[in-house]
């Protein structure tokens, strides 16, 4: 039944991509030659066509090889045509529009170095921009970013909040996707925060954050998508050097560059970084309500932290022609970790003397990545947002966990346990996509993707209570797991304008099968489904300013090995995590009204948004009074609903001073669906304040300053946290060398994370302490000059899993 549904639903959206193509009719077409002050013709100059005083071009091009543009599907009429290129002003003409072709003639395009008769210079841009489905935040033009790294530029990103451990949240919903250059990249899908701690800020150009992502994306992320962009306008090469530094342990170091010879582009950065010695405490306590197994049970301890991670991307790109770009890429990212725990368990009884076990932990975990990629993108001449492509990628990681621990009891036999688990996470994706423009502002997209995913998990636990003897075996948590995971998918959107109102009906059809099997213990686990997924979106632009969007959507999410992996952290026999390899995706409804202004230096938004999802997968912990065993697994088990206000607003006070404030607040209720009685509900929230001073042309300060709180779980309830910091940057040897210092939390040497965990069998705390104060110093140094683009390809981006967003975390 599930297979004729998916094969109607695909019939249905070709047979509407197919009407909506066959359609059209002819229209004019505007064709021209652009050529440079020294009558050579200018190849990738962008050439737009303006109706009056409209701020959106009816339509855009660029020009080939022979500096020939072409624009078909014109209508007749009065025109503005406007031709821009890097390093260029901007040339602007009037023409009339009439009969089957209109040539513009010769375009010439003198260098900006000053104000020439005929010539317009282009304008700065805006800081924040927005688009139908997007908002863009310039990064370039914004001076104090060239000392910060991502994660700094997020905490001002509309729509974007980052609390003081760095957790990301995009409109108020901690499910998202980082992409680079449009594309995922391993570095981001694993361990989110740390990558962008590392990943500096002097090579982004812009960062543009889509709250409600089309059908052409996978189902995943209400939150929606941050696309950070680093492609650099070059001819040439150029690259940098950043290395930064901080006096609580955290260090980075990343370097990349960029050549174009010809029509090949290359494309080189890597990046190190991660924490030595970092110190930390612990807290945890266990208070039944049942006493049986023990009255209370608190454990105390130190640990010390050391960690290493890296990414690196290497892309050759290489323009066939005018029209079609080949592009071949690989990345390697990942890297290691270890902590050290010193710890002291105390257990008190109903009746007797309490009891102290010393509990010493090693933990260390592994996890490089390694992918190779290739992209064919294909243009077609009059049109440059008609484009075909084919995109292909393998990932190949591992993630590995080592756990040595020893833990001398008072009142019952000593215990060394040694946990392994050795997992490899393969994944093949090829996806394929059509963009067709049509006349009248209509546009018709469509694409084919499919993903296979091979995962295993090797995991082996052996037990012994003294040093004298050999370990043995545990074969309760010994087995090799074996995960299968195919996802079919094929999507539609089609887009159209009426009046001041441009509508997006999409849907996505989705066909998942999964096929596990625990191959020492002979269990399997099968699944296949299908689901069709809206997406409806209405823009209405009520001027140049003012923009109201209203969307519906439905999201799907999938477990990943880490929540699906069996194998139990027992290290402390009391205290046990596992994953549950019986999940089934989640779907999420959302609806969200999100209204702009945007005048001048100052831009504001506000998003209103509701969701709902009644199988929600939520980590969940039990409590065995008899044995006095506290359990933590997953499962699908939440019923949440939702109301979220999410805003932002950013503003220049002059041209020197720039301001931005995030923030969001938000009410959620989670229900156990097999425990009715068990309810929680809440209020959580966020904001960011930002400052950038710019004292000279060299001299640049900023300042921000925060507050965070988690949104409730069916169990757990969390903290109010707060940050900020203080930042000065200074620009020598013409502005090629960087130098800053920054300041963080300096009122206050530790800060506690505290959590609370209420649940009607037992109550459970956990206090994590960190260092908070820090100095850091950032170096960085820029070379070479480049004025075209190198890098041309998309990229496959799979977007589908659960905790994607924070890569594990």
């Amino acid at each position: 039944m599930s297979q004729a549904f998916a094969r109607i639903g695909l019939a249905c959206m070709f047979t509407l991509c197919c009407f909506a193509l066959f359609s059209q009719e002819k229209k004019s077409v505007v064709t021209g030659i652009v050529k440079d002050s020294l009558d050579a013709p200018k190849m990738y100059a962008t050439v737009s066509l303006y109706k009056g005083a409209a701020a959106e071009p009816v339509k855009t091009s660029y020009t080939n090889d022979k500096g020939v543009f072409r624009l078909a599907g014109i209508d007749t009429g009065s025109y503005n045509l406007v031709v821009s290129h890097t390093g260029y002003g901007d040339q602007k003409q009037n023409i009339l529009v009439q009969g089957k072709e209109t040539d513009a003639g010769t375009i010439k395009l003198f260098r900006a170095t000053g104000s020439l008769q005929g010539v317009t210079v282009a304008s700065k841009k805006p800081l924040i921009e927005q688009q139908d489905d997007k908002i863009i935040f310039n990064v370039e033009n914004d001076p104090a970013t060239k000392t910060e790294n991502a994660i700094d530029i997020l905490r001002k990103t509309p729509f974007v909040s980052v609390d003081g451990d760095n957790n990301i949240q995009v409109n108020g919903q901690a499910n998202f996707k980082v992409l680079l250059n449009g594309r995922e990249t391993a570095m981001f899908a694993q361990n989110v925060k740390e990558a962008l701690k590392g990943f500096p800020g002097s090579l982004i150009t812009k960062i543009e954050v889509i709250t409600t992502p089309s059908a052409k994306y996978d189902a995943e992320g209400v939150g929606g998508i941050i696309n950070i962009i680093t492609k650099k306008k070059v001819v040439g090469y150029n690259g940098s050097l950043n290395t930064w530094n901080s006096t609580i342990g955290w260090y980075n170091v990343n370097t990349n560059f960029s050549a174009k010879f010809g029509k090949v582009g290359v494309t080189l950065n890597y990046g190190a970084g991660g924490g030595i010695n970092v110190p930390g405490k612990t807290r945890m306590e266990t208070v039944p309500v049942n006493t049986t197994a023990f009255r209370n049970r608190l454990l105390l301890g130190t640990r010390k932290m050391n960690n290493f991670w890296n990414f690196g991307n290497a892309e050759v790109s290489w323009e066939v022609d005018s029209l079609n770009t080949l592009s071949f890429y690989g990345n390697v990212s990942g890297g290691s970790g270890r902590v050290v725990f010193d710890q002291t368990i105390t257990t008190g009884y109903a009746s007797g003397p309490d009891s102290i076990s010393y509990y010493d932990l090693n933990s260390r975990n592994e996890f490089p990545t390694k992918s190779v990629g290739a992209d064919f993108i294909r243009k077609f001449p009059g049109n440059k947002d008609r484009e075909f492509s084919i995109r292909t990628n393998g990932e190949f990681g591992n993630a590995n966990t080592f756990l040595n621990s020893i833990m001398d009891n008072q009142v019952m036999a000593d215990r060394y346990v040694i946990n392994e688990s050795v997992a490899t996470n393969k994944q093949y994706t090829v996806q394929s996509d059509y963009v067709h423009p049509l006349r009248n502002n209509r546009k018709i997209e469509i694409g084919l993707k499919a993903i296979l995913r091979r995962a295993t998990s090797d995991f082996q636990s052996r037990l012994r209570t003294n040093e004298l003897e050999d370990y043995k075996l545990n074969q309760d948590n010994t087995d090799y797991f074996r995960y299968d995971q195919n996802v079919f998918s094929v999507y539609s959107t089609y887009s159209f304008k009426m009046k001041k109102t441009t509508f997006r009906l999409g849907a996505r059809l989705e066909h998942t099968v999964v096929d596990g099997n625990f191959v020492s213990s002979n269990t399997k686990v099968e699944q296949g489904y299908t689901n069709i997924l809206p997406n409806l979106q209405a823009t209405t632009k009520f001027s140049n300013s003012f923009t109201m969007v209203i969307s519906y959507s439905d999201r799907l999410q999938r477990p990943f090995i880490w929540n699906l992996n069996p194998f139990k952290n027992n290290n402390d026999p009391r205290f046990i995590s596992y994953g549950n390899p019986n999940l089934d995706p989640q779907i999420i409804h959302s609806l969200s009204v999100q209204t702009r202004l945007s005048k001048g230096g100052t831009f504001a938004g506000i998003t209103f948004t509701g969701t709902y999802s009644d199988n929600m997968i939520v980590q969940y912990t039990t409590f065995d009074p008899i044995a006095g065993v506290t359990s933590t697994t997953s499962g699908n088990l939440g019923k949440e609903m939702s109301i979220a206000a999410n805003g932002n607003i950013s503003t220049k006070i002059n041209k020197d001073w720039s301001v931005s404030l995030n923030g969001s607040i938000r009410y959620n209720r989670v229900k156990n669906r097999l425990l009715t009685s068990q309810v929680n509900s809440g209020f959580g929230g966020n904001a960011n304040l930002n400052s950038t001073y710019s004292i000279n042309k060299r001299l640049t300060t900023s300042a921000y300053a925060g507050f965070f709180r988690a949104p409730v779980t069916i169990q757990t309830s969390f903290p109010l946290n707060l940050w900020y910091g203080l930042n000065v940057g200074y620009k020598l040897f013409k502005e090629k060398l960087t130098v800053s210092v920054g300041a963080t939390n300096f009122l206050q040497k530790e800060w506690d994370y505290k959590l609370v965990t209420n649940d009607p069998a037992f109550r459970y705390s956990s206090t994590s302490t960190m260092p908070f104060r820090g100095i850091s110093v950032s170096v960085g140094w820029n070379f070479g000059k480049l004025t075209e683009n190198v890098s041309k390809k998309k990229g496959v981006t799979n977007d589908d899993l659960l905790g994607g967003g924070q890569g594990g975390n």
